[in-house]
């Protein structure tokens, strides 16, 4: 190919950077916006830059070779074009965008890589151009004739094309400006920049632009056709598929992700008016742009919609003696809830639709509660979730926020039940007596639609935007203390009451399931450490004072970790006698009785419950010259003055009978006080306790020490029944005190409890004076 040289070789200079152009191929007068991301090409047009031309040359890549990461000088064309850096912007990520335009055709003569970037010679070029031909006339004609038939069928690249054509007169500014409007590809351009002849060059122009009018003409035909064929619904297929086309190339929407979301929607078991709500937010998503932050929420909508178990539940196991070995291996007592939890799965045999029980179990900590969860889950076959309710005081982490904030979540249930799985999934709501409330709303209140079984079957949450069925899944609450539960709340919801451990299922406990655990978390063999039932109950005597196992668990780990010790710096195996536990526990803490031997005047001991379990309590009363005023301290509450008050008049009422000066109700006041001044101290069970410290400080004998008591009274003296009884009782036991008195209405409550009454002597009482006749000693002499 013999190609003439151009007038404007002069002012190029004849060694430039080289800058590759992926999928394009650019010609003169042309400008056009270029990405670069090749370090080599970037440092070959910052050097341009510093030069007076600012000149590169652009070479198209290719095609069977653009897709490489690096292109060499192999894989471009030697033909390409002059263009001046008309602007560059330097882009975060290290890339560059450059605004180029076109001045001439070049032919490469050669190519080297300098400094690590390429560099071209160049011989600048120019079409073979008759001015004065006839044939080029005719084809500049020709060009503007099919332009001018493009623009008025509505054709037309832009809307000034036509206008921006008719006013050019030279015939090379008019063949690159509507070339640049053509869509060729790489070959087909390379093709045309290489023509040696002006008039060839308009020749392939020409026959490229009459290709496009034609195959427009074709589609037009084709679309018109088609269009008039169409039924309803393929009209509005036409036109999705049209507002797709739109949207992708205005960049305000990704079909491919609101096809899934409709493809996934046409799956899902959802009611059809549910359907109707979120059909409407696909269709917002489709008119809405990509990338703005409307659509994000959406979409985040759309996904926690599609991401919950519409319709999937789990097969229940519903074998009793499965059921029966996966609660006895993981739990040891707590036969209540374990019967509880085997009629739930015989009513299920019978009948599958029934709604699922919601229990709460009340009881101390480290009781088992939330790990009794997990255990009725594997039991059933079921999936678990647990959400922890202590301190929150926000209603929407129950029913979730309005999308309409920022940041907006579901509740934590609908985030439940989307990690677990399933509609009927094991849910234990763990601490559901330490629920705040504040400005944002009550908590306890949302609670009352989710655990009544007539309501949860539509619940709704203010993010989802749609009900949500939750009658399958079955509800465990725990709670320390049900006295802080509403009663709305509390009257939805099955107590049952765990006592706690007495020192012979401690060590059970701690023999089936404590023992193993530890060791193999310190690393140790079962032969490793062993321990003996006296030491365990020497551990569980002397060194807890609990109603759960938890210290007793921290103690055992405490151990396997000395053994461990032991074993890495010494390897020696230490073997824990009650000798030397001492050495790996230090001394005991609860050695000595907790409990004064010595029985005093107005001293009484006395039995109380608390979320942590049982305790001896100490009620002291001393008389001192005044002006019979009742003195209370200890922090008491509402409730335990009251029953001092009682108390009083009736020591009051009935002080001839028990030997009482009117005066001392007059001259002396009474002090009351109940020692631990710091620990608040309330509840209606020590009526008959702080009636015996009255009347021992007002009649001068001694309270019998061997003795603790619990009980509320009346004015008329009768002695009402209390709470927490096994607690209590196991509370004596640990302190050795084995005489207790209780009230004889509280008798039918140690049905089942025989073997924590062992060694216990219990005196049932009805009247106070029954109480007094037992613990008032004589007048010391």
């Amino acid at each position: 190919m013999k190609l003439s040289e151009t007038s404007v070789q002069n002012a190029i200079p004849p060694h430039l950077p080289v800058v590759p152009t992926i999928d394009v191929v650019v010609f003169p007068h042309m400008i056009i916006p270029l990405l670069v991301v090749d370090e080599r090409i970037i440092k070959g047009v910052e050097e341009a830059l510093q030069n007076d031309s600012k000149t590169v040359l652009l070479l198209a890549a290719k095609k069977e070779s653009s897709s490489g990461d690096t292109i060499g000088t192999e894989d471009l064309y030697q033909i390409g074009t002059v263009a001046s850096l008309m602007r560059l912007i330097k882009i975060p990520d290290g890339s560059i965008k450059i605004l180029v335009q076109g001045i001439c055709r070049a032919q490469v003569t050669d190519i080297v890589s300098k400094d690590s970037m390429l560099h071209a010679s160049i011989k600048p070029l120019e079409l073979s151009v008759d001015e004065h031909s006839a044939e080029l006339a005719a084809q500049i004609r020709n060009i503007k004739s099919v332009a001018e038939q493009m623009a008025s069928s509505g054709q037309s690249p832009t809307p000034d094309f036509h206008l921006i054509l008719s006013k050019m007169h030279d015939a090379e500014k008019i063949a690159d400006f509507v070339l640049s409007h053509l869509t060729l590809s790489v070959m087909q351009a390379q093709e045309l920049l290489e023509k040696e002849f002006f008039v060839n060059f308009l020749e392939g122009l020409y026959r490229h632009l009459a290709k496009e009018i034609e195959v427009a003409e074709v589609q037009e035909r084709i679309k018109h056709r088609t269009r008039d064929s169409m039924n309803q619904a393929q009209k509005e297929f036409y036109l999705r598929e049209q507002m797709k086309a739109i949207r992708k190339e205005l960049g305000e929407g990704d079909t491919d992700d609101i096809s899934g979301y409709r493809e996934k929607l046409l799956q899902a078991s959802i009611a059809e008016e549910s359907k109707q709500e979120v059909e409407r937010q696909i269709n917002r998503l489709e008119k809405t742009a990509a990338d703005s932050m409307e659509a994000a929420v959406i979409r985040n909508y759309l996904d926690l919609v599609f991401a919950l178990p519409w319709g999937v539940s789990t097969k229940d196991n519903l074998l009793i003696d499965h059921a029966k070995k996966v609660l006895d291996e993981d739990h040891f007592g707590l036969q209540e809830v374990k019967d509880r939890i085997l009629d739930f799965i015989s009513v299920r045999v019978l009948n599958k639709t029934g709604n699922a029980p919601i229990l709460c179990l009340a009881g101390p900590p480290g009781t088992g509660k939330t790990s009794l969860g997990s255990s009725i889950a594997r039991a059933l076959g079921r999936s678990y979730y647990r959400v922890a309710l202590g301190g929150i005081k926000d209603e929407a982490e129950i029913r979730g926020h309005r999308r309409t904030y920022v940041g907006a979540m579901p509740g934590r249930f609908i985030q439940g039940i989307r990690k677990a799985g399933s509609m009927n999934p094991v849910i234990i709501i763990d601490e559901i007596d330490k629920i705040g409330n504040d400005f944002r709303g009550d908590p306890s209140a949302a609670l009352l639609e989710l655990l009544d079984p007539q309501q949860n079957k539509s619940f709704y949450d203010n993010y989802l935007g749609i009900p949500f069925d939750l009658s399958g899944a079955l509800f465990i609450a725990t709670a320390n203390d049900i006295g802080t539960i509403s009663e709305p709340l509390r009257d939805r919801m099955e107590i049952i009451t765990l006592a706690g451990y007495s020192p012979e299922e401690k060590r059970e406990i701690a023999k089936r399931h404590l023992l193993k655990g530890n060791c193999l978390d310190a690393g140790l063999l079962p032969e490793q450490f062993k321990i003996e039932d006296s030491v365990l109950d020497d551990v569980i005597l002397n060194y807890t004072r609990e109603s759960g196992v938890r210290e007793l668990d921290r103690l055992i780990k405490k151990l396997c970790s000395k053994v461990a010790r032991s074993l890495v710096e010494k390897n020696e195996l230490i073997v824990f006698s009650n000798v030397n536990l001492d050495l790996g526990l230090g001394p005991r803490k609860y050695e000595e009785e907790s409990y004064d031997k010595l029985s005093k005047v107005g001293v009484t001991n006395g039995l109380a419950w608390t979320s942590a379990g049982g305790e001896i309590i100490k009620i002291e009363a001393v008389t001192m010259k005044g002006s019979g005023k009742l003195i209370l301290t200890g922090r008491l509450g509402e409730v335990m003055k009251e029953s001092a008050q009682a108390a009083l008049s009736y020591a009051r009422a009935h002080a001839d009978d028990f030997g009482i000066p009117s005066k001392m109700f007059v001259d002396y006041d009474l002090h009351i006080h109940v020692p631990a001044g710091g620990v608040p101290k309330d509840g209606p069970s020590a009526g008959i306790t702080i009636l015996s410290s009255m009347l021992s400080a007002l009649t001068q004998r001694p309270i019998n020490a061997e003795y603790a008591m619990t009980g509320e009274i009346d004015l008329q003296g009768d002695v009402m029944p209390i709470g927490g009884l096994k607690e209590k009782i196991l509370a004596a036991k640990r302190n050795k005190i084995n005489h207790l008195i209780l009230p004889l209405r509280n008798k039918k409550d140690l049905v089942g409890l025989e073997e924590v009454t062992t060694n216990v002597d219990i005196t049932w009482v009805e009247h106070a004076n029954e109480v007094l006749s037992r613990v008032l000693m004589a007048k010391p002499a």
